[in-house]
């Protein structure tokens, strides 16, 4: 499988159709695996809630366009912004494990590969932070 333009636009449809304007694409071989690999599509206005992994860290780079990762302390105070862009000097982090921590686009469609150490779980409600 490639990794290509005519992926990310496949996606991109699928994310224009959705209310959160975001869509990721599963990368792995079977649910069973015991992590996540995927690609999330954002569009322009999707910016994900507050929140932390307690359990893992989360890999985040941009492969196309450009993404935002904003970094809060546990009152919900914004302590650090990464702009991510893909060929930059920075086109990605390492979202700490328990770090809060939320994603979003900028004012062009980005397309980031994200990773995480364990199966898909929903994520609590006491791991989101309301702002």
């Amino acid at each position: 499988m490639k990794l290509d333009k005519q992926l990310f636009d496949l996606v991109a449809k699928l994310a224009a159709e959705s209310p959160r304007l975001r869509m990721n694409y599963d990368l792995r071989d079977s649910e069973e695996e015991d992590g996540q690999r995927m690609l999330n599509v954002l569009l322009p206005g999707t910016k994900s809630a507050i929140h932390r992994h307690t359990d893992t860290s989360e890999v985040v780079v941009c492969i196309y366009g450009s993404a935002i990762e904003r970094f809060y302390d546990d009152e919900g105070k914004e302590t650090e912004m990464v702009v991510m862009t893909a060929g930059s000097k920075c086109p990605g982090v390492v979202v700490e494990q328990g770090r809060y921590h939320s994603l979003e686009a900028t004012n062009e469609t980005g397309v980031i590969f994200e990773a995480k150490a364990h199966k898909y779980h929903p994520i609590k409600t006491e791991d989101v932070l309301d702002k």
